[in-house]
């Protein structure tokens, strides 16, 4: 059947998991004529970058000017097209185009990021150009920075279950670069992955019924532009498993999606969990691990699941697993600068990390008061910025504008702790506030 993922690609494959659930940028569900290679693990991405390009676009702003970065994009095979995406020295996403006619044009503030690009033709084509990721320092003047596309390495083959073929089951190509590739077999068992970079992988492999699994195939040292055919074979009864998922407060209010890694094959499966409960099915025998996000005001957390044994063919209700440290809390107050007794209501307060991602935000009450709590962890370099709610005519009796936005200085936060922060909303001058409407 093959080989197991070895140890030091279980821990830089547990570090992927961990990454990604943090950070929220989540891979859709991939099928075989729409598949496109990423390098995250988990499903529901568009909704987590909606979401990032949101906070991008209410970030504090600077009065630095965007550089223009361009550049070509070689390769060999001519009418690609491709999608680019671009982060933060950090590896923050920001935000992505697509690109047609091998050219690409950026508009970029001062700063280092990381350009990726990647070949949009559907992952079962075998010529597919494996994902490439170039450096960008952007200054005052336009940037010229071409990037070259290889041929991704591949992987052909056939899956069965239980002495069938397996249509319609999922391979997922993971390796110890904290990149997973996924694509769908169709009705005859056959699937093709093409578009990966160079290294080694372990097939994790997902019967659609859900009722046969087998250990990973292990095939190393691929090559761009290798193909290698291989069979994979499921031959042994899956197992189910029910979690419940409670922290410090009590039972897990919130949505959220989890992910179980086995601890026997290093192969995971992440589900959407609801009412407190994570229902997962189709999984390798043994002990397992949960790598989970944020929740209900806790850091994200990995370790093992309490009580988790699944059994071949077997349900196992009797597991748990518990969020137990805290993320830190930003409050405070917002008053008039010109008038500090005059506690300000319905003030928009947002918290930013030193990278420019949105932490958290609170809309002050009657009484001036905010709190910001989250899955925020210890970090330097948070910003909070205060200004009159939603852009509407502002305190109760002028239908002009009288409030400035405030950006506070930089501030460290810790992960248990609360940070309190008294804030001063600045007036607009006199003149402004008879002349300039608020919303207009």
């Amino acid at each position: 059947m093959g080989h197991h993922l070895p140890r030091r690609s279980q821990r830089g494959l547990l570090a992927a998991i961990v990454a990604v659930v943090t950070t929220g940028l989540l891979l859709a569900p991939a099928t075989a004529v729409a598949a496109e290679p990423h390098p995250t693990l988990q499903p529901g991405r568009a909704a987590a970058e909606q979401e990032a390009r949101d906070a991008a676009r209410v970030a504090p702003t600077t009065a630095e000017r965007a550089t223009k970065v361009r550049g070509s994009i070689k390769a060999a095979d001519k009418g690609v097209k491709y999608r680019v995406r671009w982060f933060t020295k950090d590896w923050t996403y920001l935000d992505e185009r697509k690109v047609t006619g091998g050219i690409y044009s950026l508009s970029l503030q001062p700063g280092t990021y990381y350009l990726q690009f990647v070949d949009l033709r559907p992952a079962y084509n075998v010529r597919k150009y494996a994902p490439t990721d170039i450096r960008v320092k952007v200054g005052s003047r336009p940037v010229q920075k071409n990037v070259r596309m290889q041929r991704g390495a591949a992987i052909t083959g056939t899956v069965r279950a239980g002495g069938k073929v397996a249509g319609g089951a999922e391979v997922v190509a993971a390796n110890a670069s904290e990149q997973s590739y996924r694509v769908k077999a169709d009705k005859r068992g056959r699937f093709a992955l093409g578009g990966l970079p160079a290294g080694s992988y372990s097939l994790f492999t997902y019967d659609r019924r859900k009722q046969y699994v087998g250990r990973s195939t292990y095939l190393a040292k691929m090559a761009s532009g290798q193909v290698r055919n291989t069979a994979i074979t499921l031959g042994t009864r899956a197992g189910r498993l029910l979690v419940d998922l409670g922290t410090k407060d009590g039972r897990v209010r919130q949505t959220v999606f989890v992910t179980a890694v086995s601890k026997a094959t290093g192969q995971f499966w992440t589900v959407k969990a609801r009412g407190g409960e994570a229902i997962f099915s189709g999984l390798f025998p043994g002990g397992y691990r949960m790598v989970a996000p944020g929740v209900d005001g806790f850091l994200p957390q990995s370790g093992a699941i309490k009580g988790a044994r699944v059994r071949s063919g077997k349900d196992d209700l009797a597991s748990s697993f518990t969020w137990t440290e805290r993320g830190a809390t930003i409050l405070g107050w917002v008053v008039d600068e010109e008038n500090p007794e005059e506690l300000l209501e319905n003030v928009d307060v947002r918290a930013y990390s030193g990278t420019g991602t949105l932490l958290g935000q609170d809309v002050t009450d009657n009484h001036g008061e905010f709190e910001i709590t989250g899955s925020i962890d210890t970090q330097d370099g948070v910003r909070v910025v205060i200004e009159p709610h939603g852009n509407q005519p502002y305190l109760h009796s002028t239908y002009y504008c009288k409030f400035e936005r405030l950006t506070t200085e930089a501030f460290s936060v810790t992960a248990g702790r609360s940070t309190v922060l008294d804030l001063a909303l600045p007036q607009q001058p006199a003149s402004e506030q008879d002349t300039k409407a608020c919303g207009s």
